[in-house]
């Protein structure tokens, strides 16, 4: 019995889950900027205690406005992905796990688990597929 795209796929989210890999959204620079230009006005306004005042506030509302800039992988897949993009996610991981022998689902996730280099291999690609394909920056 061949495994099914939608077990490949929830391998995939159980795995992102467990190693807690998140997608940003780039919200970095954004940050930066506006932790730096609370410095500036800071240190403009206050001199240098107003940098460290400044830089501290300003880092402090990046935070809050970048709070929900993150995404769990899981998330991004079962929600945000497009059909092609799972598609060619299922086809990777195909690929990896050919001469696994597990007939369904949690036969899979045993043989992965305790395979630690299989594990990180998937983990890898799975990184490496999201860099790539999608453009987005894993953590």
């Amino acid at each position: 019995m061949v495994i099914s795209s939608s077990d490949l796929l929830q391998v995939v989210s159980l795995l992102s889950a467990e190693q807690n890999l998140q997608v940003t959204v780039n919200q970095s620079l954004k940050g930066g900027a506006i932790a730096g230009l609370g410095a500036f006005l800071g240190g403009l306004a206050l001199g240098p205690r107003g940098l460290a005042i400044g830089g501290a506030s300003g880092g402090l509302l990046a935070a809050v406005l970048a709070e929900d800039s993150f995404k769990s992988v899981a998330d991004v897949i079962r929600y945000d992905m497009k059909n092609d993009d799972r598609e060619q996610l299922v086809a990777l991981v195909r690929g990896i796990i050919h001469d696994v022998d597990a007939q369904d689902l949690i036969a899979l996730t045993a043989v992965v688990n305790a395979t630690p280099a299989l594990k990180r291999h998937i983990i890898t690609e799975v990184t490496r597929f999201f860099s790539r394909r999608m453009n987005v920056t894993i953590q």
